[in-house]
């Protein structure tokens, strides 16, 4: 079998995702002093990595012998990049004591120290709409653009910051703001395009159908709701686009 390579993004993403539903305060271990009893609502011995694995299709019998997110992937048929395997490493290690959400955000900025393989700035629509789930939960309602606030001709950065929905997706991808400042590119595709990302077709897809609805008054949350929903992305099926 020859393996599948899987990038610093795309895991990313795949994190996002299991965050997403489980929630960022979910826990692998209850806190310090704390019975499993009492923290049994944000315990999940299934891990961070136990979920990504499921999602990737991994069965019980395969996560019952888990020994680890370093040699869970390779065994599995998935062989990470370096930084890919930095931000799986590093993730596993935190989650032992921290949140999730705050495992992957500290992993996700270590990992960031590497330069990017070719294959970690590709990214299917699943873990992309993930990482665009988790930027409308970090913009409560009240913070996010009024209707009408982004007209399609808006910039995705101004002046070395996020001005649009997803500048912000691009920003918590690590792209580089002051060369996606310089570009004053308007559609999220074109951008990632031209700073040698590849996204599936459905993700790209994704990434105008959202833009669409955004420029069309949606607030965030519900540009990606709508989004999602497409017939043309097939978005909501457990049926990951790499």
């Amino acid at each position: 079998m020859t393996p599948s390579i899987l990038g610093c993004a795309e895991l990313y993403g795949r994190l996002r995702y299991v965050t997403n539903h489980a929630g960022a305060q979910r826990r692998t271990h209850p806190p310090a002093g704390t019975s499993t009893a009492s923290a049994f609502d944000d315990h999940d011995p299934l891990g961070l990595h136990g979920h990504v694995l499921q999602d990737l299709g991994a069965t019980p019998e395969y996560l019952d012998g888990f020994t680890g997110a370093s040699a869970g992937y390779p065994a599995f048929g998935f062989r990470l990049t370096e930084k890919a395997a930095r931000l799986a490493r590093l993730s596993e290690e935190f989650e032992a004591s921290w949140t999730w959400g705050d495992a992957i955000r500290a992993a996700a900025s270590l990992a960031h120290q590497i330069d990017d393989a070719e294959d970690d700035q590709v990214l299917g629509d699943m873990a992309l709409l993930a990482v665009a789930r988790h930027v409308g939960r970090q913009h409560p309602p009240e913070m996010t653009p009024l209707p009408g606030w982004t007209p399609p001709d808006t910039p995705l950065f101004l002046d070395g910051y996020p001005a649009t929905l997803f500048g912000h997706v691009a920003a918590d991808l690590r792209v580089d703001a002051v060369t996606a400042t310089c570009t004053r590119e308007t559609q999220a595709v074109t951008l990632f395009r031209s700073l040698g990302w590849r996204l599936t077709p459905r993700a790209e897809a994704l990434a105008d159908a959202v833009q669409h609805y955004e420029a069309n008054g949606l607030r965030w949350p519900d540009a990606i709701a709508a989004a999602a929903k497409t017939d043309v992305t097939h978005l909501e099926r457990h049926n990951w686009d790499r």
